[in-house]
């Protein structure tokens, strides 16, 4: 039965190979495998043994260029001659790096059929040559002397038989010193991790007894000066005659590949440092954003994940992903330089303050720019707070003119905000904050990523419980400086509405309030500085009063509210002790109401029950 030589067709047209396959099942001696894309066919080549490659040059993502150079890399198929084909003329430079490749020939569609299989017949021709001179016995020792690689020929005794010149030049021996010795036992009686290989186990020796071929590109070689250096080796048998054989062993210097591999791994370990250290970097401009404001930092990471999402639907690569993901934990980096005052305001900004927290695009992207590495970053941070009619900041940018990655951002970033809750205004449900994302298209966002975050973002949940109330200690010193009275460190009725909201909305709530009387005559008979030590003790005596579900208030300079989940248990005999320093000219009046209505709803009856 005659060999069939196996061809590979690669086109990412089902036509063409179909129209290839059917022009060259005329020709004996072959079987056509076909594949629609380079991905596909580097597939095959691995799975089967592959005699030509017939490749398509232009097609969708992996080219027939990228194919074939991944093809070359590649042991086990470098030696697989190829064919391009392409639809239209090209330059030379094009022909040129396509040869440069490892082409073997260039045919253009429409194909010419008499050309093509005289091609074809001229490789089969080649390959039956190639199998033929397999067969013969011939020791070729006229083509061993201008060979690269060192070769030798032991008989069935082990002893060289023939040595070429380069092997002699590797191992620094002359020809005399080998002929008819058993040169593997100078050679190679150490293994490539330095331990000593007797006869019986030496694989070379082995193949004149298992009349296998052996092939190994981790062998290690010693010349005659005792130095070492590694070696691939490639060992077939010869029958000489019926019952003698002989082997011979072609090995090739690795000294310099290994040197290179090194290098390479030496490169690689630079690189992977060089994104660790990226990512590092990364985490450190996080942390620093996490230690400001915890509020800000889940914000960060929210817009961050709903930017992967968002970028994901839309088909971007994973490298953009990554990028996005980056730019989003840093892109309010910049409010690092924000005053307290102005970046954790629990409540609206003014014109000014607004000015200044618009300054944060600004600061980040100077921080980032000239950072190796954060330049990408750094661009589209800065775009963030654009809008697509132009109405943005920093730069006013408009449409299109706003980077891709950034339009992701902008659409992520006002989703966060318009679904968690803030000191000034309650969250939306998703359904909501979606419905106006899409009532804001091309006004604010850009249509095609509002249209990728209805799709996505519609499964999300986002956490109820998301507030801008301060959480650590630092928080809530930072806190205090907006809601707490300085004198008793005591709220003032500014947060009341807040609280209301944020920790009582929904259910039953109780109110307990003391009116102090007569204060301005203490004030006028002792002074400011002793009425202002009289509250700073009636407010500690009614802090070490009040339940853990309650709340307490200074309500107008002389009175005192309770907030409570509960009926306020209020002991007057105990602060009657308090008001003992008030010399009897400091009166109070208690008064209590109760009501299950929600914030906007109380508004009118509390404001008249603390006017």
């Amino acid at each position: 039965m005659k060999q069939k030589y196996l061809i590979l067709c690669v086109d990412d047209n089902e036509n063409n190979l179909y129209t290839l396959k059917a022009l060259l099942q005329q020709l004996d001696n072959i079987k056509i495998i076909t594949a629609p894309s380079g991905r596909e066919a580097l597939n095959s080549l691995l799975k089967h043994e592959i005699e030509l490659v017939i490749l398509d040059i232009q097609m969708p993502e992996m080219d027939g260029f990228e194919v074939a150079r991944l093809i070359k890399l590649n042991q086990q198929t470098k030696h697989i001659p190829i064919l391009f084909l392409t639809a239209v003329y090209k330059s030379q430079e094009f022909i040129e790096h396509g040869y440069e490749l490892g082409a073997v020939d260039y045919l253009t569609k429409p194909i010419d059929d008499h050309l093509l299989l005289n091609k074809i017949n001229l490789y089969l021709a080649i390959f039956r040559q190639r199998d033929e001179m397999k067969r013969e016995k011939n020791r070729f020792q006229h083509l061993a002397h201008s060979i690269a690689e060192g070769i030798f020929v032991l008989n069935s005794e082990h002893r060289v038989i023939y040595i070429n010149p380069k092997a002699l030049e590797l191992l620094g021996y002359s020809e005399h010193e080998l002929m008819d010795k058993q040169m593997l036992d100078l050679i190679h009686y150490r293994d490539i991790d330095g331990k000593a290989i007797s006869v019986h186990d030496c694989p070379i020796h082995n193949v004149l007894i298992s009349y296998n071929s052996y092939l190994n590109d981790n062998e290690l070689f010693f010349k005659k000066d005792g130095s070492s250096f590694p070696v691939s080796v490639a060992v077939a048998p010869i029958q000489e005659m019926a019952d003698e054989y002989s082997i011979v062993v072609i090995f090739k210097d690795l000294t310099q590949i290994r040197q290179q591999e090194f290098q390479a791994q030496e490169l690689l370990k630079v690189e992977l440092q060089r994104v660790d250290e990226h990512k590092a970097m990364v985490d450190s401009l996080v942390k620093m954003i996490d230690q400001r404001d915890s509020y800000t930092a889940g914000h960060t990471q929210r817009v961050a994940h709903y930017c992967v999402l968002v970028a994901q639907e839309m088909g971007y690569s994973q490298e953009q992903i990554e990028l996005l993901e980056n730019a989003a934990k840093l892109h309010d980096i910049g409010k690092v330089a924000t005053p307290d005052s102005v970046l954790l305001k629990p409540g609206k900004l003014n014109s000014l303050e607004y000015s200044l927290i618009k300054e944060h695009l600004s600061v980040g992207y100077n921080i980032l720019k000239d950072i190796p590495n954060y330049q990408k970053i750094a661009e589209i941070m800065h775009s963030h707070h654009e809008r697509f009619d132009g109405h943005g900041y920093p730069d006013g940018k408009k449409g299109y003119d706003i980077p891709p990655l950034s339009r992701i951002m902008i659409v992520a970033d006002a989703f966060d905000a318009m679904t968690t809750n803030r000191i000034y205004k309650p969250r939306m449900s998703v359904i909501d904050a979606l419905d106006e994302l899409q009532e804001l298209k091309e006004i604010q966002f850009h249509p095609e990523v509002v249209d990728a975050a209805v799709n996505v973002l519609s499964g999300v949940t986002v956490p109820s419980d998301i507030t801008q109330e301060p959480h650590t200690v630092l928080e809530q010193e930072r806190f205090a400086y907006f809601f707490r009275d300085r004198l008793t460190g005591l709220y003032f009725s500014d947060y009341l509405p807040i609280l209301l909201r944020e920790r009582f909305n929904g259910i039953k709530k109780y109110f307990f309030m003391i009116r102090l009387q007569n204060f301005s005559e203490y004030n006028r008979r002792y002074g400011w500085d002793k009425g202002d030590s009289l509250l700073v003790d009636i407010s500690s005596g009614l802090n070490e009063m009040k339940s853990s579900d309650s709340v307490l208030f200074r309500i107008q300079g002389d009175d005192f509210l309770f907030v409570s989940k509960n009926p306020v248990d209020f002991n007057l005999d105990k602060f009657d002790k308090y008001m003992t320093a008030a010399q009897g000219i400091v009166k109070y009046q208690t008064m209590t109401f109760e009501s299950d209505k929600n914030e906007e709803e109380l508004q009118y009856e509390l404001g008249q029950f603390i006017k």
